[in-house]
């Protein structure tokens, strides 16, 4: 500890975040917090600073420990844990690979991880659809749609296995409206169309297109003007076919 009470390793975190925010990652990501100022610091200037935080990271390799550093990757502030995705990333994969997508998201990159996780996991084979109440399999109805959307947290481009990932949902999702429908309970999908969740209103729109057909479109409407990008080609796509349909 030095006289303000401050440990070298905390000393030199400290240090790193001030570097990493005159660097400025944050801005090629739309991070609207970051301290750069284009008009103010130079090119050079900002050379300087990635410079000042590699050398200060090659010391807290030596010096800290891999729990003092991983706090970095989810900080706050987009400069500095995008500068530790660059610098220190190999120190920890799975935070590195998840934080660029958590800035874009406007998430943490916990959350990230955590809703990647979720999305590979696999529900228990039993109870079977066909075996649950009709309250167990709207919970599982849910659960599924929000598993989905943790899909978008996948890394499809390193490892294509992924995308079997989401069509096992997708297929998983169909397999539950059609027992629902089987049941004669679609109605009791359209609470889902308020849901906060993109990918859940979105399942809730195409199990309602039959029994509330203007809630169900308009849902789709909405999805298909603003959402995530697989949300919006699913909506966009299922409003062509509904209209299609329609018409024939």
């Amino acid at each position: 500890m030095n006289s303000n009470g401050v440990s070298p390793t905390e000393g030199l975190l400290k240090r790193f975040a001030e570097a990493a925010r005159r660097v400025g990652l944050g801005r090629s990501c739309g991070n609207p917090d970051s301290l750069v100022d284009a008009e103010r610091l130079s090119k050079d200037d900002r050379k300087r600073a990635f410079a000042e935080a590699q050398t200060i990271a090659s010391v807290l390799r030596a010096k800290a420990t891999k729990g003092e550093i991983e706090p970095l990757f989810d900080a706050a502030d987009a400069d500095v844990s995008l500068c530790a995705t660059l610098v220190l990333g190999d120190l920890a994969p799975e935070l590195a690979e998840a934080t660029p997508i958590a800035v874009i998201a406007g998430l943490s990159t916990q959350d990230v991880l955590t809703r990647a996780r979720r999305a590979r996991a696999s529900p228990a084979p039993r109870p079977t659809l066909q075996e649950m109440s009709d309250d167990a399999l709207l919970a599982r109805f849910e659960d599924a749609g929000e598993r989905l959307g943790g899909c978008r947290f996948l890394d499809t481009i390193e490892n294509p296995e992924e995308f079997r990932v989401r069509d096992r949902i997708i297929e998983e999702l169909g397999a539950i409206r059609a027992e629902v429908e089987r049941r004669g309970m679609l109605a009791r999908l359209e609470p889902f169309l308020d849901s906060q969740d993109a990918q859940i209103r979105l399942q809730a729109a195409l199990g309602c297109l039959r029994v509330a057909p203007a809630k169900a479109v308009a849902t789709l409407q909405a999805l298909a003007e603003k959402a995530d990008p697989d949300t919006q080609i699913s909506a966009d796509w299922a409003l062509q076919r509904w209209r299609s349909d329609d018409r024939d």
